[in-house]
């Protein structure tokens, strides 16, 4: 009977090892799927930042000919806006002064 025992607990070992190594095997899979796919992210995210880098110098670079081309338009404009910007302000400030 303690042969038998025996020999079924080696059985039970070997299986629990077998299914060890297969675990393993999975988990390195998985540690190099997310690996990549970290990677990818990064790579993803630079191109967007250097992407929205070269969007903003070219809309600089644009506001910039206009100004060089419609001087006078180019004033006007920037006088509304802040103008707006200072009404929409004092409406703000005495509207939570008000309440």
């Amino acid at each position: 009977m303690e042969e038998n025992d025996k020999s079924s607990l080696l059985g039970k070992v070997r299986q629990v090892g077998k299914r060890l190594m297969e675990v393993g095997g999975e988990v390195s899979r998985l540690k190099t799927e997310a690996s990549q796919a970290v990677d990818d992210g990064v790579v993803a995210a630079r191109r967007l930042a250097k992407r929205s880098r070269y969007a903003a110098e070219d809309l600089i670079d644009d506001a910039a000919h206009r100004v060089k081309r419609h001087p006078l338009r180019s004033v006007a404009i920037g006088l509304a806006i802040g103008l707006g910007l200072g009404a929409l302000a004092v409406w703000l400030a005495t509207r939570k002064a008000r309440e």
